[in-house]
């Protein structure tokens, strides 16, 4: 969905609701890439729902929650978005965004969580499409692979912060 106007296009963004966190299907996979092993953190809408969730309403939601990481487009420089990831007991994460009063919650495996907690770089992705939650990891790389190359993937690279900040005042997991 895109609003024209006479200077610029730009895309709709709905602002993350604590319905949309709590919604949202996450994977994660550690991975050796140029830069080294690095965790990933993909994040998706689950298909249409309800009458109201048509593509340009999911597109919108996934573009606000990208905004509010500070993500970029494939194409561009990968942003250091900030220390965004709390580790939360031994196999959660809290994932905080700006101007947002909820964090969003991603259970996470042992390894993945041990490389985060020991200075490992997570590389955050959004998807602007939906993906079923569940999804084999075979179609998780073909999502992937395909949204890639069409600039439907939004993304920047965190870190965690230490432990004892997860339980931050006025900020609620979701």
């Amino acid at each position: 969905m895109l609003i024209q106007t006479a200077e610029r296009t730009a895309p709709v963004t709905i602002a993350p609701s604590a319905g949309l966190l709590a919604s949202v299907a996450a994977w994660f996979w550690i991975d050796v890439t140029q830069a080294g092993h690095v965790a990933f953190l993909l994040i998706a809408h689950p298909p249409e729902r309800r009458p109201d969730e048509s593509p340009q309403v999911i597109e919108a939601r996934m573009r606000g929650l990208a905004h509010a990481l500070t993500l970029a487009e494939p194409h561009k420089p990968l942003p250091d978005i900030g220390p965004r990831l709390f580790m939360y007991r031994s196999a959660d994460a809290l994932l905080s965004l700006d101007d947002c009063d909820y964090l969003l919650h991603v259970p996470i495996g042992g390894q993945w969580a041990r490389f985060v907690c020991d200075g490992g770089t997570v590389t955050v992705v959004v998807g602007l499409d939906p993906l079923a939650p569940g999804s084999p990891i075979e179609a998780v790389d073909a999502y992937i692979t395909q949204r890639v190359t069409e600039g439907r993937l939004l993304l920047g690279k965190t870190r965690a912060e230490h432990p004892r900040n997860a339980n931050r005042p006025g900020v609620t997991p979701v």
